[in-house]
Protein backbone atom coordinates (compact mmCIF):
# COMPACT_ATOMS: atom_id res chain seq x y z
CA UNK A 1 0.00 0.00 0.00
CA UNK A 2 1.98 2.85 -1.14
CA UNK A 3 -0.55 5.61 -1.48
CA UNK A 4 -3.89 6.61 -0.29
CA UNK A 5 -5.95 9.77 -0.14
CA UNK A 6 -5.04 12.47 2.85
CA UNK A 7 -7.04 11.70 6.12
CA UNK A 8 -6.83 13.66 9.33
CA UNK A 9 -8.59 13.40 12.63
CA UNK A 10 -9.82 16.62 14.34
CA UNK A 11 -6.45 17.59 16.55
CA UNK A 12 -4.64 15.31 14.29
CA UNK A 13 -5.56 12.03 16.77
CA UNK A 14 -4.15 8.84 15.58
CA UNK A 15 -7.16 6.02 14.38
CA UNK A 16 -7.75 3.53 16.81
CA UNK A 17 -11.35 2.64 16.20
CA UNK A 18 -13.53 2.48 12.42
CA UNK A 19 -17.34 2.43 12.73
CA UNK A 20 -18.88 1.29 9.40
CA UNK A 21 -22.33 1.58 8.42
CA UNK A 22 -24.19 -1.10 6.17
CA UNK A 23 -26.75 -0.75 4.23
CA UNK A 24 -25.56 1.81 0.99
CA UNK A 25 -22.17 1.24 2.32
CA UNK A 26 -21.45 -2.29 2.26
CA UNK A 27 -24.49 -3.36 0.00
CA UNK A 28 -27.70 -2.31 -1.84
CA UNK A 29 -30.44 -4.50 -1.52
CA UNK A 30 -29.04 -8.29 -1.98
CA UNK A 31 -26.09 -7.27 -3.15
CA UNK A 32 -22.61 -6.12 -1.77
CA UNK A 33 -21.03 -3.20 -3.24
CA UNK A 34 -18.25 -4.19 -5.48
CA UNK A 35 -14.83 -4.80 -3.57
CA UNK A 36 -16.72 -4.49 -0.24
CA UNK A 37 -16.37 -8.31 1.34
CA UNK A 38 -12.38 -8.13 0.86
CA UNK A 39 -12.79 -4.23 2.20
CA UNK A 40 -14.22 -5.57 5.76
CA UNK A 41 -11.45 -8.68 5.61
CA UNK A 42 -9.01 -6.40 5.33
CA UNK A 43 -9.93 -4.55 8.23
CA UNK A 44 -9.94 -7.32 10.47
CA UNK A 45 -6.61 -7.68 9.54
CA UNK A 46 -5.38 -4.73 11.39
CA UNK A 47 -7.23 -6.06 14.76
CA UNK A 48 -3.99 -5.89 16.82
CA UNK A 49 -4.08 -2.16 16.20
CA UNK A 50 -7.59 -1.17 14.72
CA UNK A 51 -10.97 -1.84 16.54
CA UNK A 52 -13.89 -2.22 14.35
CA UNK A 53 -17.78 -2.27 14.49
CA UNK A 54 -20.41 -1.66 12.21
CA UNK A 55 -22.93 0.73 13.28
CA UNK A 56 -26.30 0.56 11.57
CA UNK A 57 -30.16 2.21 11.16
CA UNK A 58 -31.32 -1.06 9.31
CA UNK A 59 -34.68 -0.85 10.80
CA UNK A 60 -36.66 -2.95 8.20
CA UNK A 61 -35.37 -6.64 9.45
CA UNK A 62 -34.34 -7.97 12.21
CA UNK A 63 -30.66 -7.96 13.73
CA UNK A 64 -31.11 -11.96 13.36
CA UNK A 65 -31.82 -11.89 10.13
CA UNK A 66 -29.53 -8.93 8.57
CA UNK A 67 -26.86 -11.24 9.94
CA UNK A 68 -28.54 -13.94 8.09
CA UNK A 69 -28.76 -11.80 4.63
CA UNK A 70 -25.14 -10.24 4.94
CA UNK A 71 -23.78 -14.09 5.12
CA UNK A 72 -25.75 -14.77 2.00
CA UNK A 73 -24.24 -11.90 0.26
CA UNK A 74 -20.61 -13.01 1.36
CA UNK A 75 -19.22 -11.34 4.40
CA UNK A 76 -18.31 -14.59 6.29
CA UNK A 77 -17.06 -14.51 9.68
CA UNK A 78 -13.92 -13.31 8.29
CA UNK A 79 -15.58 -10.38 7.56
CA UNK A 80 -17.96 -9.39 10.20
CA UNK A 81 -17.46 -11.81 12.84
CA UNK A 82 -20.80 -12.08 14.26
CA UNK A 83 -23.44 -10.52 15.55
CA UNK A 84 -21.87 -8.49 18.41
CA UNK A 85 -19.96 -6.67 16.49
CA UNK A 86 -22.93 -5.34 14.87
CA UNK A 87 -24.28 -1.81 16.72
CA UNK A 88 -28.09 -1.52 15.43
CA UNK A 89 -30.34 1.22 16.30
CA UNK A 90 -33.37 -1.45 16.74
CA UNK A 91 -31.00 -2.99 19.63
CA UNK A 92 -30.77 0.61 21.11
CA UNK A 93 -34.34 1.08 20.82
CA UNK A 94 -35.21 -2.29 22.87
CA UNK A 95 -33.17 -0.95 25.59
CA UNK A 96 -34.38 2.67 25.43
CA UNK A 97 -38.22 1.07 25.61
CA UNK A 98 -37.19 -1.30 28.78
CA UNK A 99 -35.37 1.17 30.68
CA UNK A 100 -38.39 3.72 30.73
CA UNK A 101 -41.40 1.17 30.76
CA UNK A 102 -42.85 2.35 27.44
CA UNK A 103 -44.94 -0.11 25.96
CA UNK A 104 -45.28 0.48 21.98
CA UNK A 105 -47.65 0.88 19.59
CA UNK A 106 -45.80 -0.39 16.73
CA UNK A 107 -44.94 0.79 13.34
CA UNK A 108 -41.97 -2.06 12.50
CA UNK A 109 -41.98 -5.01 10.26
CA UNK A 110 -43.16 -8.16 12.12
CA UNK A 111 -39.71 -9.84 11.79
CA UNK A 112 -38.10 -7.11 14.60
CA UNK A 113 -41.49 -7.68 16.44
CA UNK A 114 -41.06 -11.28 16.44
CA UNK A 115 -37.18 -11.18 17.38
CA UNK A 116 -35.46 -7.77 18.35
CA UNK A 117 -38.41 -6.80 20.48
CA UNK A 118 -39.89 -10.26 21.98
CA UNK A 119 -40.49 -9.85 25.78
CA UNK A 120 -40.98 -6.21 25.23
CA UNK A 121 -44.42 -5.42 26.96
CA UNK A 122 -47.04 -3.92 24.23
CA UNK A 123 -50.27 -4.00 25.50
CA UNK A 124 -51.80 -1.07 26.58
CA UNK A 125 -49.53 1.18 24.92
CA UNK A 126 -48.08 4.84 25.74
CA UNK A 127 -46.10 5.44 23.20
CA UNK A 128 -45.26 5.06 19.45
CA UNK A 129 -42.62 3.04 17.75
CA UNK A 130 -41.49 3.61 14.09
CA UNK A 131 -39.27 2.62 12.27
CA UNK A 132 -38.46 1.30 8.40
CA UNK A 133 -41.81 -0.23 8.16
CA UNK A 134 -43.56 0.14 4.03
CA UNK A 135 -46.34 -2.81 4.78
CA UNK A 136 -47.07 -0.88 8.41
CA UNK A 137 -47.36 2.32 6.35
CA UNK A 138 -51.41 2.15 5.98
CA UNK A 139 -54.02 4.93 6.55
CA UNK A 140 -55.57 2.88 9.35
CA UNK A 141 -52.62 2.14 11.51
CA UNK A 142 -51.56 5.76 10.81
CA UNK A 143 -54.54 6.74 11.85
CA UNK A 144 -54.08 4.70 14.92
CA UNK A 145 -50.57 6.06 16.06
CA UNK A 146 -52.30 9.55 15.07
CA UNK A 147 -55.35 9.02 17.67
CA UNK A 148 -52.87 7.06 20.12
CA UNK A 149 -50.37 10.22 20.21
CA UNK A 150 -53.49 12.27 20.45
CA UNK A 151 -54.89 10.96 23.23
CA UNK A 152 -51.35 10.77 25.09
CA UNK A 153 -50.71 14.30 24.48
CA UNK A 154 -54.37 15.71 26.30
CA UNK A 155 -53.29 13.07 29.25
CA UNK A 156 -50.09 14.47 29.29
CA UNK A 157 -51.50 17.83 29.69
CA UNK A 158 -54.37 17.66 31.73
CA UNK A 159 -51.84 15.97 34.51
CA UNK A 160 -49.41 18.95 33.80
CA UNK A 161 -52.80 21.70 34.86
CA UNK A 162 -53.47 19.40 37.92
CA UNK A 163 -49.48 19.41 38.90
CA UNK A 164 -49.20 16.01 38.36
CA UNK A 165 -46.89 15.05 35.90
CA UNK A 166 -46.69 11.33 36.39
CA UNK A 167 -43.76 10.75 34.24
CA UNK A 168 -44.91 13.16 31.70
CA UNK A 169 -41.28 14.30 30.13
CA UNK A 170 -41.08 10.70 28.93
CA UNK A 171 -41.36 10.92 24.52
CA UNK A 172 -44.93 9.61 23.29
CA UNK A 173 -43.04 9.17 19.61
CA UNK A 174 -40.58 6.91 19.32
CA UNK A 175 -38.29 6.78 16.18
CA UNK A 176 -35.81 4.02 15.54
CA UNK A 177 -34.10 6.28 13.04
CA UNK A 178 -35.40 9.13 10.91
CA UNK A 179 -34.14 8.99 7.52
CA UNK A 180 -35.81 10.64 4.70
CA UNK A 181 -34.66 8.06 1.70
CA UNK A 182 -32.49 4.81 1.15
CA UNK A 183 -31.02 3.35 -2.03
CA UNK A 184 -33.69 0.28 -2.69
CA UNK A 185 -32.74 -2.79 -3.85
CA UNK A 186 -33.70 -1.71 -7.47
CA UNK A 187 -31.15 1.04 -7.15
CA UNK A 188 -33.73 3.51 -6.77
CA UNK A 189 -34.24 5.96 -3.73
CA UNK A 190 -37.15 4.68 -1.53
CA UNK A 191 -39.06 6.57 1.06
CA UNK A 192 -37.42 6.24 4.64
CA UNK A 193 -39.27 6.64 7.71
CA UNK A 194 -38.26 10.05 8.05
CA UNK A 195 -41.67 11.67 6.07
CA UNK A 196 -43.77 9.78 8.49
CA UNK A 197 -42.07 10.51 11.35
CA UNK A 198 -42.76 14.33 10.46
CA UNK A 199 -46.19 13.76 9.57
CA UNK A 200 -47.53 12.14 13.60
CA UNK A 201 -45.32 15.02 14.72
CA UNK A 202 -47.10 17.61 12.93
CA UNK A 203 -50.16 16.64 12.60
CA UNK A 204 -49.89 15.81 16.60
CA UNK A 205 -47.77 18.53 17.75
CA UNK A 206 -44.82 16.19 19.38
CA UNK A 207 -41.26 15.50 18.62
CA UNK A 208 -40.30 12.59 18.13
CA UNK A 209 -37.43 11.12 20.40
CA UNK A 210 -34.76 9.24 17.99
CA UNK A 211 -32.22 6.67 19.34
CA UNK A 212 -30.63 5.68 16.30
CA UNK A 213 -27.84 7.59 13.83
CA UNK A 214 -27.50 10.53 13.81
CA UNK A 215 -28.44 11.04 17.78
CA UNK A 216 -25.23 12.31 20.04
CA UNK A 217 -26.30 9.12 22.42
CA UNK A 218 -25.96 5.99 19.83
CA UNK A 219 -22.73 7.41 18.89
CA UNK A 220 -21.62 7.38 22.36
CA UNK A 221 -22.89 4.40 23.39
CA UNK A 222 -20.86 2.71 20.17
CA UNK A 223 -17.66 4.39 20.58
CA UNK A 224 -17.95 3.23 24.51
CA UNK A 225 -18.40 0.01 23.86
CA UNK A 226 -14.94 0.22 21.52
CA UNK A 227 -13.17 1.38 24.64
CA UNK A 228 -11.50 4.48 22.83
CA UNK A 229 -11.69 7.99 23.00
CA UNK A 230 -14.49 9.67 20.52
CA UNK A 231 -11.68 11.99 18.87
CA UNK A 232 -9.81 8.19 17.66
CA UNK A 233 -12.87 7.10 15.87
CA UNK A 234 -13.55 7.48 12.07
CA UNK A 235 -17.01 6.86 10.89
CA UNK A 236 -17.61 5.51 7.19
CA UNK A 237 -20.86 5.75 5.64
CA UNK A 238 -23.41 7.17 2.56
CA UNK A 239 -25.59 9.03 4.16
CA UNK A 240 -24.23 12.48 4.68
CA UNK A 241 -26.66 13.44 7.69
CA UNK A 242 -26.57 10.09 10.04
CA UNK A 243 -23.39 8.94 9.63
CA UNK A 244 -21.09 12.25 8.55
CA UNK A 245 -22.93 15.14 10.57
CA UNK A 246 -24.03 12.63 13.48
CA UNK A 247 -20.50 11.01 13.76
CA UNK A 248 -18.95 14.54 13.87
CA UNK A 249 -21.29 16.84 16.16
CA UNK A 250 -21.06 13.53 18.57
CA UNK A 251 -16.87 14.67 18.73
CA UNK A 252 -16.11 11.48 16.20
CA UNK A 253 -12.65 12.33 15.09
CA UNK A 254 -13.28 11.91 11.47
CA UNK A 255 -15.82 10.97 9.00
CA UNK A 256 -15.87 9.61 5.21
CA UNK A 257 -18.44 9.95 3.07
CA UNK A 258 -18.73 7.02 0.31
CA UNK A 259 -20.05 7.69 -2.92
CA UNK A 260 -22.59 4.72 -2.76
CA UNK A 261 -25.64 3.49 -1.10
CA UNK A 262 -28.02 7.08 -0.96
CA UNK A 263 -25.02 9.27 -1.71
CA UNK A 264 -26.49 11.62 -4.27
CA UNK A 265 -24.41 14.52 -5.90
CA UNK A 266 -22.63 17.37 -4.06
CA UNK A 267 -23.76 15.41 -0.64
CA UNK A 268 -20.40 16.97 0.41
CA UNK A 269 -20.90 20.31 -0.03
CA UNK A 270 -22.73 20.89 3.33
CA UNK A 271 -26.20 21.96 1.85
CA UNK A 272 -28.28 19.25 3.92
CA UNK A 273 -25.91 19.35 6.85
CA UNK A 274 -26.09 23.37 8.05
CA UNK A 275 -22.48 23.14 6.86
CA UNK A 276 -21.09 20.27 8.05
CA UNK A 277 -18.50 18.86 6.14
CA UNK A 278 -16.81 15.52 6.16
CA UNK A 279 -13.66 14.76 6.71
CA UNK A 280 -12.77 12.92 2.95
CA UNK A 281 -15.22 11.92 0.29
CA UNK A 282 -14.57 8.87 -1.50
CA UNK A 283 -16.00 6.46 -3.84
CA UNK A 284 -16.76 3.77 -1.84
CA UNK A 285 -15.92 1.66 1.17
CA UNK A 286 -12.82 0.08 -0.63
CA UNK A 287 -10.90 3.65 -0.66
CA UNK A 288 -11.86 4.16 2.73
CA UNK A 289 -10.73 0.56 4.03
CA UNK A 290 -7.39 1.86 1.89
CA UNK A 291 -7.39 5.07 3.49
CA UNK A 292 -7.74 3.75 7.12
CA UNK A 293 -5.48 0.99 6.81
CA UNK A 294 -2.83 2.99 5.46
CA UNK A 295 -2.54 5.17 8.33
CA UNK A 296 -3.22 2.62 11.11
CA UNK A 297 0.08 0.98 9.06
CA UNK A 298 2.26 4.22 9.03
CA UNK A 299 1.36 4.92 12.46
CA UNK A 300 -0.10 8.38 11.47
CA UNK A 301 -2.86 10.59 10.54
CA UNK A 302 -2.35 11.64 7.52
CA UNK A 303 -1.11 9.92 3.96
CA UNK A 304 0.90 11.20 1.41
Amino acid sequence: MSKAPKLILANNKAIKAALIDISGTLHIGDEAIPGAIDACRKLFQYNHQLKVAFLTNTSKVSSETLLHQLRDMGFDESCIPDRDAILTSVNATRQYLVTNELRPYCLVEDDLVEKDFQGVEMNDPNCVLVGLAPSKFSYDKLNRAFRLLSTLKEEKEAAQLLEHANGGDKPSLIAIHRAKYYRDSDHQLSLGPGGFITLLERTVGVTAHVVGKPSRAFYHAAVSSLGVDPANVVMVGDDVVGDIKGALEAGLGGAILVQTGKYTDRDELGNKTDGVLPTLTLRSIVEAVDCICFCVEKGTTTTT
